[in-house]
């Protein structure tokens, strides 16, 4: 296994993890409490070194498993419910202020009718369009689709920060066409093909 194999992280930042493969890939980080100091500090674990690299790529495809776990998890949040949570915890002591859970409607029934029923079937077509996604599409495809189609990332916002991160701006037309083969995938797997935009002549 050569030692350029751990360069390309499969994970990303990821806020809700404690440890992280470093985007050179030559360390391993985590967060520890640390007794003494009394306070959290990132021990550092050098790939090949202290950690073998076998050891480190299976680490990195485990955050990245988690990284799409909460990505799906995000795709089911409803951010203007969020967003009333967060204003409700910003200032607890308003009086006239109301837990956004405590406006939830109660449906009923007993926790064992909660327990043991039968989960809905998800719909036919965004299932074949999630095994697309998942089964046909490449990683940075998959990136690229959990950000603007789940996230809601505007394609100019990614484009810049991918300039930022990788120090090379990508035009406008790529990022359209980046997002237009993902929807070709999923177009061809339904037998249809994706609504093209007509080109209108520039007026002089």
């Amino acid at each position: 296994m050569k030692s350029k194999e751990t360069r390309k992280r499969k994970s990303g930042f990821n806020p809700n993890r404690t440890c992280y493969l470093t985007a050179d890939g030559k360390y391993y980080c985590y967060e520890r409490w640390d007794d003494d100091a009394k306070c959290v500090v990132t021990q550092r674990l050098e790939v090949g070194k202290d950690l073998s690299l076998e050891l480190t790529i299976m680490l990195d495809e485990s955050d990245h498993g988690m990284d799409l776990q909460d990505r799906y998890e995000g795709e089911l949040r409803d951010p203007l419910f969020d967003a009333k949570v967060n204003s409700y915890k910003a200032d607890p002591d308003n009086e006239d202020a109301v837990d956004p859970w405590d406006t939830l409607a109660d449906k009923g029934g007993s926790p064992e009718d909660e327990l043991f029923a039968e989960p809905e079937p998800e719909n036919p077509q965004a299932e074949q369009a999630r095994r697309v996604i998942d089964e046909e599409c490449t990683e940075s495809q998959q990136d690229f689709f959990f950000e603007h189609f789940g996230k809601g990332t505007p394609l100019e916002e990614m484009r810049q920060a991918e300039a930022e991160q990788t120090g090379k701006l990508p035009s406008s037309a790529a990022m359209t066409n980046r997002k237009n083969k993902i929807i070709d995938k999923v177009a061809k797997s339904f037998g249809v093909e994706r609504v093209k935009r007509h080109k209108y002549p520039k007026k002089d």
